[in-house]
């Protein structure tokens, strides 16, 4: 796998760092290290990918629940969906569910 040149700019700025500058550049390393460097910053992009996927998913249903889903511990209400009380919201239906069995 060849490394981008975005990676390769960030291996040699290595050896311009303070601790490094008197450092003869190995260009097999810059190369080793920028490869591996775009191995982890693929990783990075693909949990993010993920991130935004669960998060569109929790966020479709807060949709469901309407205002009560956009609604702060004080009271006022956001434009988006909040997240978090998505779970509570659920909870509290799963609740009256059960309830009523």
């Amino acid at each position: 796998m060849a490394a981008t040149s975005e990676s390769r700019g960030l291996a040699a700025q290595c050896w311009c760092d303070k601790r490094t500058e008197n450092t003869t550049m190995d260009p097999v390393l810059a190369e080793v290290f920028a490869e591996q460097l775009d191995r982890v910053t693929e990783d990075a992009k693909q949990f993010c990918r993920n991130a935004d996927f669960y998060h569109g998913i929790v966020t479709k249903i807060g949709e469901m629940f309407g205002d009560a889903a956009k609604t702060s511990d004080d009271g006022s209400i956001q434009d988006d969906v909040l997240a978090l009380k998505v779970p509570e919201l659920v909870a509290e239906m799963v609740a009256r569910m059960t309830k009523g069995d």
